[in-house]
């Protein structure tokens, strides 16, 4: 995989966070992939997910994040990506605040077991939600893919 930049979106206030970071492009040409890194950290808890997959053409999570109503909704919206190993359930709040819910669960198991963690993060329902889709949408869409491959010619 190559390295795409250093670009963050960090998430969340107070002592709960998410981290989305550590861009990479897969180096064959055909490969439309995006590998990044997803960390949930709160209060005694530091998780980290490698390899979380995103096609460069399918920015799921920041439309769904900009497709919230600041005007609130019922029940629970939710996204999930490809690989089924991060998942955001929305909430709406009173006072125009939404509740997100980031679940991590690596799709790859392991002898050493499963594992899974929700950590839950709030923002107001409009500049903000607006200001973080904005984020991921640039994140997502890694400007500058696919990763130019100079004058080799593949067969």
């Amino acid at each position: 995989m190559t390295c795409l930049d250093d670009l963050e979106v960090v998430f969340g206030g107070g002592p709960v966070s998410v981290r989305f970071g550590e861009r990479h492009a897969a180096t064959h040409h055909l490969d439309r992939r995006l590998f990044f890194a997803v960390r949930a950290q709160g209060p005694g808890l530091d998780a980290r997910l490698e390899g979380v997959t995103n096609y460069v053409t399918g920015r799921g999570l920041a439309r769904f994040l900009d497709g919230l109503d600041f005007r609130g909704w019922e029940g629970e919206s939710r996204w999930t990506n490809a690989d089924r190993d991060l998942t955001v359930s929305a909430t709406y709040r009173s006072g125009g605040r939404v509740e997100l819910a980031w679940t991590l669960r690596p799709w790859r198991h392991s002898v050493h077991g499963e594992w899974e963690t929700t950590v839950k993060t709030a923002m107001e329902a409009g500049a903000e939600k607006d200001e973080l889709a904005a984020q991921l949408h640039a994140f997502l869409t890694a400007e500058g893919f696919p990763v130019e491959y100079g004058e080799t010619e593949f067969s």
